[in-house]
């Protein structure tokens, strides 16, 4: 679960720590006091936000670290997996510091990427805003939903259907280059052989470019390479003072005094070592000397070599490995358009193959998903009742996408009657901003137990609700809040009423600018805001005895039904 989010220079905060707990946790506020900042650094922290706007000119460096504690193996597992760290189970501290538009990732103290964090983070919490019930619309995100649910065999059969579909979708391109047009085939048949002739009368051979350039480099320099080797002979054989010489010389004085010390033995050896070793050079320079000559032909011949090299490197954009690559797709090409007719015959039966082949694996895609799409609708049905659905009826149909695709031949559409004697239709075509935002909580109801997220955070989920729906919409998020964790930013005091926890922000200036402070209600304080939200502007004693019924209710209620 989440234990703690820390925030500093972010946005109108200057510092906040927070610590939360089990159960369901509010967060009340008027419009505008900064809110959904809690949310944002929160999703900033585990890398599914980028910063943006929330960083601050001039300012310190921004940090967001959340804090979770879990106790879940197989979710420890997981997060090893990901991190390829043997972390110890319990604490999971997630630390993102910014500075200058660069961010810096740490996980209980040691360096990730942001791609790990984003990872991890799905795994922790699920972190639901107003802008998720219009994915919910979409049938793509509607048919993504079924499939997070249904069995691993699905899985499996989506990978062997993904790798087909690209065979599939490859082979048909191959099939459409062919073309229809006769001419054209000619003329692209005349250009290939021309273009295969001329790779092949290079002869090309791999590295053998390099060779020839550092050969045309030597024959280019070859005077200076003279006069070089000349003057080095110069200074260690034929002159005056030469190396050679001086080294003789020298070990012809140690000699007729090494007797008179062993140290001065060792000493003569090295120099005789060293005499050696520069015989060696002057043998190798002499010998390279000698076998250095060119002729002019051999100096034509390379230039030539080279030419061929570099015009074909020129003209098909790449080097020699590449010409050789180009060569054989160039032959292959030709090979096929030569012998068009066969060639499509070929292909078209690849095609129907993979297609026969594609149909029985999203038979089995389609069965998996129908079973797990009849499961699913049952489950969010049922939770949609407690939510003042009373004649609801949900159902998840999936139904023929009419063409094939890597994710299989299925859409799927999520179906809804509200009211009684209606026929079932598109969530899309019936759905009022309340009513979907109750359908989500439905679905989320229903998904949490299945995915074994702790928690979950809903940012004005309650938007379009009131009266009698807003009561049973706090009833069930108390109630699912009795295994998961629940934060919850709500303008309802009916939820506000239902919360363990309460937290206030508000929006104070300070210094002439303005900040967002972020406070833990007491029981008192948490009724003093729930009379705000019931009564506005004007608080009297009525408002404040109805919001203290109204706490004093839903803790009953918390009392009587949680296990």
């Amino acid at each position: 679960m989440l234990t703690n989010l820390y925030v500093k220079n972010m946005a109108l905060i200057d510092e906040a720590d927070i610590d939360f707990e089990n159960g369901l946790t509010v967060l009340t506020g008027e419009t505008g006091a900064g809110k959904s900042i809690i949310l944002d650094s929160l999703a900033i922290a585990l890398g599914l936000k980028n910063p943006g706007e929330m960083l601050r000119e001039n300012a310190e460096p921004a940090l967001a670290q959340v804090s979770f504690y879990f106790s879940d193996s197989d979710l420890s597992e997981k997060i090893r997996d990901i991190l390829e760290e043997d972390l110890p189970d319990g604490d999971l501290i997630i630390q993102r510091k910014i500075l200058s538009g660069r961010s810096q990732f740490k996980i209980n103290g040691i360096n990730v990427n942001a791609a790990q964090v984003r990872e991890i983070g799905p795994l922790l919490l699920d972190l639901h805003a107003q802008r998720d019930n219009l994915r919910l619309l979409k049938e793509e995100n509607q048919l993504e939903l079924v499939d997070c649910f249904c069995s691993d065999e699905l899985s499996k059969n989506k990978e062997i259907l993904s790798g087909k579909y690209s065979d599939y979708i490859r082979i048909k391109k191959e099939l459409a280059s062919l073309g229809s047009d006769d001419r054209e085939r000619e003329r692209e048949a005349d250009l290939l052989s021309f273009e295969v002739n001329e790779l092949e009368s290079a002869a090309l051979k791999p590295g053998e470019d390099e060779e020839l350039e550092e050969r045309f480099l030597k024959i280019q320099n070859l005077q200076k390479i003279k006069e070089g080797l000349s003057s080095a002979l110069e200074h260690i054989s034929y002159g005056n003072g030469n190396a050679s010489d001086s080294i003789g010389e020298a070990r012809r004085v140690l000699g007729n005094v090494e007797s008179f010390d062993p140290e001065l033995a060792r000493i003569n050896e090295v120099l005789g070592d060293a005499e050696g070793i520069i015989n060696d050079c002057i043998r190798d320079m002499s010998s390279y000397a000698d076998s250095s000559d060119s002729s002019d032909e051999e100096y034509y011949e390379i230039s030539e070599r080279l030419n061929i090299y570099n015009r074909l490197k020129s003209k098909f954009n790449t080097d020699t490995a590449g010409l050789l690559n180009v060569l054989d797709e160039k032959k292959k090409r030709l090979e096929i358009i030569s012998d068009f007719d066969n060639a499509k015959v070929e292909l078209e039966g690849q095609i129907k193959a993979l297609e026969k082949e594609m149909t029985e694996i999203c038979k089995k895609v389609t069965a998996e998903r129908e079973k797990t799409a009849e499961r699913l609708g049952k489950e969010i049905a049922e939770a949609a009742k407690d939510l003042n659905f009373n004649d609801v009826r949900f159902k998840i149909s999936i139904e023929p996408a009419g063409e094939f695709g890597e994710n299989g031949a299925d859409k799927a559409r999520f179906l809804i009657s509200v009211n009684p004697g209606e026929e079932l239709k598109a969530l899309n075509k019936v759905a009022s901003g309340g009513e979907l935002s109750r359908i989500m909580l439905a679905v989320k109801t229903v998904t949490a137990q299945e995915d074994g997220v702790e928690t979950l955070i809903f940012d004005e989920i309650d938007t379009g609700i009131s009266g009698r729906t807003a009561q049973k919409t706090a009833e069930k998020m108390a109630l699912l809040s009795d295994d998961r964790q629940i934060i919850c930013i709500t303008h309802l005091p009916q939820i506000a009423a239902m919360g363990d926890y309460h937290f206030l922000i508000e929006k104070s200036v300070e210094n002439n600018r303005s900040i967002t402070d972020i406070k833990r209600l007491e029981d008192e304080e948490s009724v003093d805001e729930l009379s705000r939200l019931l009564g506005g502007g004007e608080i009297t004693d009525n408002v404040r005895g109805n919001a203290r019924e109204m706490k004093n209710m839903a803790n009953e209620y918390k009392k009587e039904n949680r296990s």
